[in-house]
């Protein structure tokens, strides 16, 4: 019993240090700190076909289509207002910027096609860029339905919405727990 308690503790333990520091953010900035500041950690969204959504940073993603079938969508990064990644994406599939250090780290859950609009539901996680100004610190930011690509103004807003989807954070601590307990059952069965 004394050695599956120790295992389960250990794996609790590597669960909060997953949590506290996700390893797409991990990179040294100028300061020679390891620790990078996370603006956003894994908040759900969703945008319909043509719609763009500003984050922090200038940083903006905008559906430039989805697929007839709904299974793909294709999608662009913008910064301040220009082009700095696209594709076209899957369901699980990731926009990384930059590829090296992860940046903007946008992961699709699911494409939805219906009668009226056609959605794409993601994730976001954003670290600061330490190459752009600090982010404004106040909220008050909405999407920008159906934008033009070269429109500035929908990008230059720097703060994200405050009341997002819950994102993959509180899943992987759910998950955390419910090994915890598992673990402690499966050690009472094998006394």
């Amino acid at each position: 019993m004394g050695r599956m308690s120790q295992v389960s503790r250990i794996l609790l333990l590597f669960s909060l240090i997953l949590l506290a520091y996700p390893a797409d953010c991990l990179n040294t900035t100028a300061g020679g700190s390891n620790e990078t500041q996370i603006l956003i950690d894994g908040e759900g969204y969703a945008l319909a076909n043509g719609e763009q959504r500003a984050f922090y940073q200038g940083y903006s993603v905008i559906i430039k289509g989805v697929g007839a079938g709904g299974e793909s969508a294709w999608i662009e990064l913008l910064q301040n207002g220009t082009p700095v990644s696209y594709g076209i994406f899957k369901a699980e599939d990731c926009l990384v910027y930059p590829e090296d250090c992860e940046i903007f780290n946008m992961t699709i859950d699911h494409i939805y096609v219906g009668s009226q609009k056609d959605l794409v539901f993601f994730y976001v996680r954003q670290c600061r860029d330490p190459d752009l100004p600090e982010p404004a610190p106040s909220l008050g930011m909405t999407p920008v339905p159906n934008a033009p690509e070269s429109n500035a103004a929908a990008t230059s807003q720097d703060v994200p919405d405050p009341n997002p989807s819950p994102g993959c954070g509180a899943w992987m601590a759910a998950g955390a727990v419910l090994l915890c307990v598992a673990s402690k059952r499966f050690a009472r069965r094998q006394r």
